[in-house]
């Protein structure tokens, strides 16, 4: 039976799978029925196959061609003919190249002949010693040799083809003898000298493949040498001007003066360009490594102790000492061969494409951490910086590569991320501060988010607080101006990243207690917000209040973290104390004697309090010391900061301490609603730090239990809670609250991520809840749809509350006015003297032409004229401070809109407060309590946000509310208040219904809230007294009753059919 001939058309397919198919199929039949013609036929045909122009085809006649002659060189008998010479014969034979060739068909001869010779490298038939001798192996290496040289474009692969022998050959695997294996290795080099190849980066691909210890010793005994290497190593030093040119392939001169062609001809330079990187490149960077790792042995052998080494190890120890005194260091290789050449600024684009390509190489596969700063050089930088700035430069595309590399190798390797930040940062390597900013780029930002250990962020702390420094001993005042300098811009640049620093890594800094990034970062701050220090540059005012926010904003992460012996907002209060006490440091907070003993006393109460804390090991004991000891720190730390009310805050603090803590209790002093008017003083303030204090004192000091299993909470301390959410949304309702006392104070804090992470904190509650949610999921798609028609509060609103909060307001400036210029003319005219009646009116008639001449100009002298005109400029100073209290109407209208923004605020802070407790006490009581007020803020605000997130808590939160006998018993100590609780919540149904019945919703969400809240109320009724269920469907029937006899009722139906269902659920 005949070979089928089909194979060798499948082996040309397109499809991988089929030509391999084919070659498998192949190799079968011939040996099972292949004669010795057969295999001729197959050797021959497969050869040829090679010098085709499909690329897919040389691939697949290729790879039968190797399994096809590994079997018949191994063969004996008839076929012992067939040997590595005679098959380098005929594929010499075959890809012969005749002078009729176009262009593209020598280039599939000379390609063919390549992978001709790459096939007895994969059947590995030159590394067996019982195959093949030396002389095939030698001629083999001169053909391929040949072949590099015949074709610049052919270089680089053909030469890449015979490293993949030699690292194969030299290797382990091969059962050759030492001496033949550096006769082969004498003879490459020979010929790549001959070639004229020595001083080209196939050159230097050549030598690097050599082992190190025989380069040199190798390189010596070339016959006729050219142009080479000093000490036969392209990486011995002397070397790098040449290396450097041999990388950029451009013609190398021989160093000592002699023709680089003498005796031979020099290699063509290669004509074309790629933007794949040559494959020396790799070399490389192992050759590095290498040097890295033996460097590293070194040490680590030095390192250990041995009485005892044998001459061999000490010989080797000696060797390797003086690796890196005797190499090109990575240092210096990258200045000169990448710096100076790739990144000039005469280089062509093409190269510096290259440059970018090969940083990214080595920043990736660089094994020692510590050589990548060496990567980051000026022209490097200055590239970098330019091209990925603008869209539109030719580079930027690789350039943004580049960047995107740094972040993500930094992200692999924590290890490597301050020395990759450090060095963007060098300005003495072209690095720079806003390095962010002039590239565009989110660089800087996601290296200081990448989650690190706690090693890694002390020393990203160090080099930001060492930058710091620098420019504050180097700035400079601008035209005398105290409150900016020059360098404040990068001073602020550098504690903004020092708070993201312990933002983005806050997770990992809360797993170590007293953790010195956040302990140092307090003390600067500390430092540089309360003091100047002596004989040193000093803060702007600019930065000192900057540096003022950051603390706050730090404060505000870390304030619930825990310390071995405190909280961080006593750390930070007994740091700033100790430095009040040193004389290095100068206090800039100046205190009257009052509040000097104010102070004293609370110093001394907070230590009474801290040896409480350390001496207790009851849980419950050490959450109110804690409570106490943040509250009485953070409030000294406003009283530092100038905060008007913090003397009548510690008064009030004292008044709580001593009730709670004392064994004598003022029965006048209400522990919970006195420390709940201080957490609303807190929360109306729009500062992060004041909610966070807040949030922590309310959870874990209000809605704990007393010493009796007693909640703390009251309804007292709701009651004010509810004062604020029944409050009107505008100036009026402001004023109301708060008596008039502008107590709404704005205090920025830099601290907008920290409110986001406030804001999305519901959201991260909620996940608990998911099961218990899935029932209200219809409700809540029925409330958004309804609630999108809501909107905002128009212009027209804004308006209608500015009218009626201003009226008659425009009549009484406007009368204010007249006066005030009837004043100024009277002023003006008595200080020129001329005459003027009551109304202010300048009588001309009156002046006489001869007294004219007594107020001209010319007959003053100097100070005559001095004089007049500071008199006339204080009349004009009086006249527009005046103005300035005067409210003008843009003035007024911009009061009405922060009014509103501010009581929106407020309401949601207090919304908080109430999912706090919820949270802590989900079963208890008072959650009932806050239907009403929840109830009342749906339907009274205009803001839709605040609407959503009241109903939310109203259907997610409370909703879940299941009060128990226990629960009852706590909260009341006689069956009669438990009756009148029990009443009073059957009167909050009752009232619901009947608003429902009589006034009208302003919004769907209302309607809603209304139904849920009734059943809410009933579910827990029933709980505690199933009795009660008649009454309920009693105070439903009449309500049906009404809404069927009354058309104008505004109840919807869906109260009853929600009651109905649920009524169905419990039967």
């Amino acid at each position: 039976m005949a070979i089928s001939k089909d194979h060798y058309y499948r082996l040309g397919s397109e499809v991988a799978q089929e030509r391999i198919e084919a070659a498998t199929s192949l190799v079968s039949e011939l040996s099972e029925l292949g004669t010795k013609d057969d295999w001729q036929y197959a050797l021959n045909r497969l050869i040829k196959g090679l010098i085709t122009s499909r690329q897919s085809a040389r691939f697949g006649f290729s790879m039968a061609l190797t399994e096809i002659l590994s079997e018949l060189i191994q063969r004996k008998g008839d076929y012992e003919d067939i040997t590595v010479e005679y098959y380098l014969n005929l594929l010499l034979n075959t890809t012969q190249i005749a002078s009729s060739m176009k262009g593209k068909e020598e280039r599939s001869v000379l390609f063919g002949r390549l992978f001709g010779l790459q096939v007895l490298i994969n059947t590995k038939v030159l590394f067996n010693s019982s195959i093949c001798d030396e002389e095939p192996i030698l001629k083999f290496i001169n053909y391929i040799i040949e072949l590099s040289n015949l074709k610049s474009w052919l270089r680089e692969t053909t030469i890449f083809t015979l490293l993949q022998f030699i690292r194969v050959f030299l290797s382990d695997e091969t059962n050759q003898s030492k001496e033949l294996k550096e006769k082969v290795i004498m003879t490459v080099l020979q010929l790549t000298n001959d070639q004229g190849l020595n001083l080209s980066s196939e050159g230097v691909a050549i030598y690097l493949t050599i082992p190190k210890l025989k380069r040199s010793k190798l390189a010596a005994n070339i016959v006729n040498e050219k142009a080479n290497w000093k000490n036969g190593d392209p990486f011995t030093k002397g070397n790098l001007p040449l290396l450097s040119k041999a990388l950029k392939d451009v013609e190398v001169a021989d160093p000592e003066g002699n023709e680089t062609n003498k005796g031979g001809k020099n290699p063509k330079q290669k004509g074309s360009w790629s933007p794949r990187i040559p494959f020396v490149w790799d070399l490389i960077l192992q050759e590095f490594n290498s040097i890295d790792e033996d460097i590293e042995e070194v040490s680590n052998e030095n390192s250990k102790k041995r009485k005892k080494s044998s001459s061999k190890d000490s010989k080797r120890k000696q060797h390797k000492s003086v690796i890196d005194s005797n190499n090109i260091s990575i240092h210096e290789f990258w200045k000169v061969v990448i710096d100076d050449s790739f990144y000039s600024e005469k280089s062509s684009h093409e190269r510096k494409y290259w440059g970018f390509e090969i940083f990214s190489k080595f920043i990736k596969e660089l094994n020692n951490p510590d050589s990548i700063q060496y990567l980051f050089t000026p022209n490097f930088m200055r590239c970098l910086v330019n091209q990925s700035a603008q869209s539109n430069r030719l580079l930027h595309k690789i350039s943004s590569k580049a960047l995107k590399t740094i972040t993500d190798e930094a992200q692999a390797h924590p290890e490597k991320l301050n020395i990759i930040f450090k060095s963007l940062i060098n300005e003495n390597n072209g690095g720079t501060w806003n390095f962010d900013l002039i590239t565009r780029s989110k660089t800087i930002d996601t290296l200081l988010s990448i989650k690190a250990n706690n090693q890694v962020l002390l020393q990203l702390k160090d080099d930001l607080i060492q930058t710091l420094n620098e420019a504050v001993e180097n700035q400079e005042e601008i035209d005398n101006n105290t409150f900016k300098k020059s360098n404040d811009n990068k001073i602020k640049w550098c504690l903004d990243k020092l708070i993201v620093v312990v933002r983005r890594n806050l997770v990992n800094l809360s797993t170590i207690e007293d953790n010195k990034v956040i302990e140092d970062i307090i003390k600067l701050l500390v430092k540089q917000t309360f003091f100047e220090s002596s004989g040193k540059q000093q803060l702007s005012t600019h930065i000192k209040n900057i540096c003022q926010e950051k603390l706050n904003s730090i404060l505000a992460e870390v304030i619930n973290l825990k310390r071995s012996d405190n909280t961080w907002a006593y750390f930070t209060l007994k740091y700033l104390l100790k430095l009040e006490e040193s004389s290095k440091f100068k206090n800039l907070t100046e205190f009257d004697e009052e509040i000097l003993v104010v102070k004293q006393e609370t110093t001394d109460v907070l230590k009474t309090i801290v040896e409480l804390y350390s001496a207790t090991k009851v849980e419950s004991k050490i959450d109110q010391l804690r409570c106490f000891e943040l509250l009485y720190s953070m409030v000294l730390l406003q009283l530092y900061l100038g905060e008007d009310e913090a003397v009548q805050i510690i008064a009030e603090l004292n008044m709580c301490y001593e009730n709670t803590f004392s064994n004598e209790i003022d029965d006048n002093v209400d522990t919970s609603v006195v420390l709940t008017e201080i957490i609303l003083s807190f929360i109306s303030k729009q500062s992060n730090l004041l909610k966070k204090l807040a949030h922590t004192v309310w959870e874990f000091f209000i809605c704990s239990e007393d010493a009796s299993g007693k909640l703390r909470l009251n309804e007292g301390s709701l009651q004010l809670l509810f004062d604020v959410l029944c409050s009107k949304e505008n100036k009026e309702g402001q004023q109301k609250l708060f008596e008039g006392e502008d107590e709404m104070e704005i205090v920025e804090d830099d601290d907008e991520e920290g409110k986001m992470e406030e804001e999305g904190k519901d959201d991260d509650d909620e996940e608990d809840d998911d099961d218990d949610e899935e029932e209200d999921e219809e409700e809540e798609e029925e409330e958004e749809e309804e609630d999108e028609d809501e909107g905002e509060p128009d212009s027209d609103e804004i308006e209608s509350e500015y009218e009626s909060a201003n009226d008659g307001a425009d009549v009484d400036n406007k009368d204010r006015i007249t006066q005030l210029d009837r004043d100024t003319n009277i002023k003006l005219a008595k200080a020129l003297g001329i005459p003027t009646g009551d109304s202010g009116e300048v009588k001309f008639d009156e002046l006489d032409s001869s007294d004219d001449e007594e107020y001209e100009s010319d007959s003053m002298d100097d100070d005559q004229m001095i004089a007049m005109d500071k008199q006339l400029s204080e009349i004009f100073r009086e006249r527009q401070s005046v103005l300035a209290n005067i409210s003008s109407g843009n003035k007024r209208k911009a009061e009405v809109v922060q009014a509103k923004q501010t009581m929106v605020l407020f309401k949601n802070n207090i919304l908080d407060l109430i999912e706090i407790f919820n949270k802590v006490k989900p079963n208890s009581i008072f959650n009932l309590y806050c239907v009403k007020p929840l109830i009342t803020l749906i339907n009274l605000t205009l803001n839709k946000e605040l609407g959503v997130k009241a109903h939310k808590i109203l259907k997610t939160k409370l909703n879940k509310t299941k009060i128990t006998e226990e629960e009852l018993t706590k909260a009341f100590s006689s069956n009669e208040e438990i009756e009148e609780f029990k009443v009073s919540l059957l009167n909050i149904i009752t009232e619901l219904q009947d608003n429902l019945n009589s006034k009208k919703s302003s919004n769907q969400s209302h309607l809603l809230a209304c139904n849920q809240s009734c059943i809410i109320i009933a579910k827990n009724l029933i709980l505690v007294d199933s009795s009660l269920v008649e009454q309920i469907i009693d105070i439903y029937s009449l309500s049906l009753k009404k809404w069927a006899l009354n058309s104008k009722s505004n109840i919807t139906p869906s109260l009853f059919f929600d009651f109905i269902n649920w009524l169905n659920s419990k039967r």
